[in-house]
């Protein structure tokens, strides 16, 4: 009987406390510390697991109305590491002509124009500028919250300084020519003048190069500024600063670390440190970014894009104002003379099997050197068809003929030879084979002079050092043809690769150079190509498109759609990030 009156007693006591627990009112907390008292063991799971639903689905409603009114934004942090194919030399911007040099040079000084991510010139360190009716003054406003990495303010001085320095000539800077006719005033701290002796519709975009720190410069005797350390351990104030530098054994730099700026002027960028890994070619480059050993390449040849299974890499592919042509050179070869031998060239040239077989397509065939989407593009302008008959018939026509047995034509008992020069690299090489196999069904007796990349400039542009030569060429769209096609630009460091005076081609691309009206420059331009394809100067062969591989974890690229120049790539880069953080909407 014993355990039934316990049993009694207990429920007694249970009626109590859940009259207690009056469901009718919110039960106290004293109230609810009793609960456990008249709960069973699966009572007790059952309301652990209710609780637990409860909490879970306020913490969830509280993170479906966090995500719904807030935004992910981005953040500073992270690292990120690019492959760059060549080597440091001049990390100075009054000095680097070399793509790498390039790189590093926008990524530590500032000019005081930039381009945003359509090519479009915009103020940098200039905080606004006028031009004068006459387009021959310049007057900027500078920035008067810029200091250069060692802490020292920016002035009107500094950019004084590095115009002189250009201009100089114990300075051998290689921008030199862009400054001839043109004086730079000091207004005032933060004023500076820019007067022109005739109008130059491209000024504004010259003025993209990096300015000089004057107080770090100003002690290096011109004579002997290719050899500071400067060139090396640059100082700028740009979006990232120099940290350190690694060589290997033989004294070869291999990479160079670059932290953020946080005192940059456009606002701190995200991603903390940059570091480049330099190599001798693409072929160890890609690897490395098979690998893992780079987060993204400054450049991807079609040719090794199927060696990338990298699942974390994407591609960016950026249009640019770059064709690749063959150049003639008549001083070394002069069949190149008569326009009806460069026309049998043109018509024994297939464009389009050179797309498809040199770059898997990844391009455009082009007519002319106004390129697709540009000022003065007209798609009525033709370039010569393939048409390897009429090829034939060109050359019979000017005595060239195949004795019976040979391959090659023959004129008072001399041969029918050229001298094919590119660059050793895929694509370039693969190219130079077509137009070889094509030229020497015409009759042709044709000699590939393949060069290393290193040597090219030095080697074979600089000296005209070939007879046609197959090349690409990067154009400013601001400045236009000029420096690329006129008369006065045929010798080093003109960039006329194709060896002729035209008076007409000339005059009309010195009224171009002075417009500053988009529909006479267009009439000009227009003008301009129909007679370089009638004189038949250069074969244009194809606009590539630059192939740009990043790893996913970059994020800000999406607005990324046309450079200049490869290094404008890297323009914008302070708005990159890799790091993001969650913030309401205000």
């Amino acid at each position: 009987m014993w355990p039934k009156i316990i049993g009694k007693k207990e429920t007694d006591i249970n009626h109590q406390l859940l009259a207690q627990l009056n469901l009718k009112k919110i039960p106290s907390w004293h109230q609810l510390k009793q609960l456990p008292k008249v709960l069973d063991k699966q009572e007790k799971i059952r309301f652990r697991l209710a609780y637990a639903l409860l909490i879970f689905s306020v913490l969830g409603l509280i993170g479906a109305w966090y995500n719904k009114n807030s935004s992910s934004q981005a953040d500073h942090g992270g690292a990120y590491t690019e492959g760059l194919i060549g080597a440091p030399n001049f990390i100075n911007p009054a000095f680097a002509t070399s793509d790498v040099d390039r790189d590093l040079v926008k990524l530590v000084f500032a000019g005081l124009m930039n381009t945003d991510n359509n090519g479009n010139l915009v103020p940098d360190l200039a905080s606004g500028y006028s031009i004068d009716a006459e387009q021959k003054i310049y007057t900027f406003e500078l920035r008067n919250d810029v200091k250069w990495h060692d802490d020292m303010p920016f002035t009107a001085d500094d950019v004084v300084f590095t115009v002189e320095r250009i201009k100089n000539p114990e300075y051998k800077s290689p921008l030199r020519s862009s400054f001839n006719g043109v004086t730079v005033n000091k207004l005032d701290d933060y004023r500076v003048q820019f007067i022109l002796d005739k109008p130059f519709a491209a000024f504004l975009s010259i003025l993209t190069i990096g300015i000089l720190p004057e107080h770090l410069w100003y002690s290096i005797p011109d004579f002997g500024a290719e050899l500071a350390e400067l060139n090396k351990k640059p100082i700028g104030c740009g979006p990232y600063k120099f940290e350190t530098l690694t060589k290997d054994s033989s004294g070869n730099v291999k990479n160079y670390i670059l932290s953020s700026n946080h005192n940059y002027h456009l606002g701190r960028p995200y991603i903390d440190e940059l570091t480049l890994k330099f190599y001798s070619d693409f072929e160890t480059a890609a690897s490395a970014l098979q690998n893992k050993n780079v987060d993204g390449l400054m450049y991807l040849p079609k040719s090794y894009k199927e060696q990338i299974k990298n699942r974390s890499v994407v591609y960016k592919n950026l249009q640019s104002p770059q064709y690749t042509a063959v150049f003639f050179n008549p001083q070394q070869n002069g069949l190149l003379n008569d326009v009806k031998f460069r026309r049998a060239l043109a018509l024994a040239t297939d464009k389009n099997k050179i797309l498809q077989e040199a770059l898997n397509n990844d391009g455009q065939v082009i007519q002319g050197p106004i390129l697709p989407d540009s000022l003065g593009y007209d798609e009525n302008v033709k370039d010569l068809d393939y048409d390897l008959e009429a090829a034939k018939k060109e050359l019979e026509f000017l005595g060239w003929t195949l004795k019976e047995g040979s391959n090659i034509r023959q004129k008072n008992e001399q041969e029918l030879t050229i001298k094919l020069t590119t660059i050793d690299q895929e694509e370039n090489t693969e190219a130079a084979n077509i137009l070889k196999e094509a030229w020497e069904a015409l009759g042709i007796k044709v000699e590939l002079d393949i060069v290393a990349k290193s040597k090219v400039r030095q080697d074979i542009i600089e000296p005209r050092n070939y007879q046609v030569l197959l090349y690409g060429q990067i154009i400013n769209i601001n400045a236009g043809p000029y420096p690329f096609w006129h008369s006065s630009q045929v010798a080093a460091p003109g960039l006329n690769l194709s060896i002729f005076s035209n008076s007409d081609i000339d005059k009309t691309l010195e009224k171009l150079r002075n417009s500053n009206n988009d529909l006479e420059k267009a009439d000009l331009l227009n003008t301009f190509e129909k007679k370089l394809l009638e004189q038949h100067l250069a074969i244009f062969l194809y606009n590539p498109t630059y192939t740009y591989p990043v790893a996913k974890k970059l994020k800000g690229l999406d607005e990324l759609k046309f450079i200049n120049l490869p290094a404008d790539r890297l323009a914008n880069i302070s708005t990159w990030f890799i790091k993001t953080k969650r913030s309401l909407a205000k």
